[in-house]
């Protein structure tokens, strides 16, 4: 990948790590935070009398995030779409229609009030609270509403104490094995690149999107939090995730260049096929792709393997 040792180029699955993306851990830690953020549910039901202990448990799970803000965020659809939903189920309850009429009534206004208010990505869980509040009371149709507002507000408790201390003991291990997860799936889609073609490596965007998205909402925190170590470190992680990205982009690129030049599709399949193996002899390329796989390997010098 431009990355020379005694023994010449090395490659960018050398660099990068093998073409077989693995994050073993990620299942167990997120099996292991949703456990115990039903625990913690379960403890506030036990303090508050929330009855309602499905909504609180299950919500608590959907709002456990690697990130505190990001939780927040999730836990704060989920408050008010639940507010929005429970609101319209409660009115159509209240107006003694029948389930049969009232829940597509509710859920309908539910959805209809979300994206008039501007907050379409909740219509989902406001849809479901409607439902829910006509589909099991909990005694007159005001109280079902305050046990469901009750339980989602205990789950958005729980989950942020899971986050907090997740992020407290865990983030660099969490970032780490993500960016080494990126980076295996980048080696894998270079291979994939060499068999296939440029055009192999566009399912990595959306990847490296979502972990640059993470990087940025984790850095924000801590500068919040006034953990400048920690952020220096993500740092570094962001901008690693950002040459990934960048060298998706080149490689994606040198696809362009063979429409523009109008070359033969497999122009530059040798020099990809070099590019991700350990080898001396870079294989020539049409003049009008060498700037672009320069690029390329100057990208390399700044993959190399971390110490």
């Amino acid at each position: 990948m431009g990355v020379e040792s005694r023994d010449g180029h090395v490659g960018a699955v050398t660099v990068l790590g093998p073409p077989v993306p693995r994050n073993p851990w990620s299942k167990a830690t997120l099996a292991a935070k949703a456990a115990v953020a039903c625990a913690l549910a379960l403890g506030i039901d036990a303090l508050t009398g929330n009855p309602d202990h499905v909504t609180s448990t299950f919500v608590a799970v959907l709002s456990i995030s690697p990130v505190v803000l990001m939780g927040l965020r999730s836990s704060s659809e989920q408050v008010v779409g639940s507010l929005i939903g429970g609101v319209c189920g409660t009115a159509v309850a209240l107006a003694g229609l029948g389930m049969g009429l009232g829940i597509p009534l509710a859920v309908g206004g539910a959805v209809l009030l979300c994206f008039a208010v501007g907050f379409g990505r909740g219509y989902t869980v406001a849809a479901f609270s409607a439902m829910f509040v006509q589909a099991v009371p909990r005694g007159e149709p005001l109280e079902t509403l305050q046990v469901r507002l009750l339980a989602v507000a205990t789950a958005a408790v729980a989950a942020f104490l899971v986050n907090i201390l997740a992020s407290a003991v865990a983030y660099r291990n969490i970032f780490r094995r993500r960016l080494r997860y990126a980076e295996r799936a980048v080696s894998k889609l270079l291979v994939a690149a060499a068999e296939e073609g440029p055009q192999a490596v566009r399912p990595g965007f959306a990847l490296l999107a979502e972990l640059e998205a993470q990087l940025r909402m984790a850095r924000d925190e801590l500068r919040f939090r006034r953990s400048e170590p920690s952020a220096a470190w993500l740092a570094g992680v962001s901008y690693r995730a950002g040459v990934l990205r960048r060298l998706l982009h080149l490689v994606l690129d040198l696809s362009y260049l063979l429409e523009e030049e109008g070359l033969p599709p497999d122009a530059v399949q040798s020099w990809l096929r070099w590019l991700v193996r350990p080898g001396s002899s870079e294989p020539a390329v049409p003049p009008a792709l060498r700037e672009t796989t320069r690029r390329i390997r100057r990208i390399g010098q700044t993959l190399k393997v971390p110490t």
